[in-house]
């Protein structure tokens, strides 16, 4: 990729020059990572069907993250990731709402099983865990400057700058997110009797809380996920 190549289109909330230097390190990281295609982590090439932008060097960005087997169908690079809803923190965005931001590139993953968000940062990596199941909505914002994929679930609401991928693959990406989480929300004909009951998880959450067994930031963080269930 050459610096004539660069698409500047995208979500306008960002600015100029965070969005050209993002457009920098993608080319760097371009160069760096379209070699590994063949080689690095081919237990989790190999899905149908699969974004242009997905190869071995960007895949060593989540493989981490990812399960034995689990196979990666699309991609998109940011700088940026915002987080509302339950236990989202505290910040200047509002009391309800967490921004996280990497110069080294936030990578989200569309596997065949979930999505896979990480994010790194300078005191220690965070990460996100999407099931199908959890999601409600997904849209995708093309911007003049920067694009951004806004997922939404029962509890938390994720606005993920999207880079790298061109408009069409990113339709694609959306299309068969989508359609993953139709499949998922079909309804079940047989329930396992060992799978815990979310409502009465919440309950014995709540009395743990009230014990003191658990902290106000803990409880909230396992409150959202399980909200996500129901």
């Amino acid at each position: 990729m050459k610096l004539s190549d660069i698409d500047f289109d995208g979500d306008s909330e960002d600015t100029d020059s965070q969005s050209f230097r993002g457009r920098v390190n993608e080319i760097a990281e371009t160069q760096h990572t379209d070699a590994g295609e063949s080689g690095e982590d081919s237990d989790h090439l190999g899905a149908e069907p699969r974004g242009e932008w997905v190869n071995g060097g960007r895949l060593a960005k989540v493989a981490s993250l990812l399960d034995d087997g689990e196979r990666v169908h699309y991609m998109w690079r940011g700088g940026t990731i915002d987080v509302e809803g339950s236990s989202a923190g505290d910040s200047i965005f509002g009391n309800d709402r967490d921004r996280k931001s990497s110069f080294k590139g936030i990578f989200t993953a569309v596997t065949d099983e979930r999505i896979v968000i990480a994010i790194p940062q300078f005191l220690g990596d965070d990460e996100r865990h999407i099931p199908y199941r959890s999601v409600t909505s997904v849209d995708l914002d093309t911007g003049l400057i920067n694009r951004r994929v806004s997922l939404q679930t029962k509890g938390q609401t994720y606005h993920i700058q999207a880079q790298g991928p061109s408009k069409d693959e990113l339709r694609d990406a959306m299309r068969f997110i989508r359609e993953k989480v139709e499949a998922a929300h079909q309804p079940q004909t047989v329930q396992a009797e060992s799978e815990p009951d979310p409502t009465e998880q919440l309950q014995n959450l709540k009395e743990l809380h009230d014990d003191g067994v658990l902290t106000d930031e803990e409880f909230e963080e396992k409150k959202a996920v399980l909200l996500d269930k129901l």
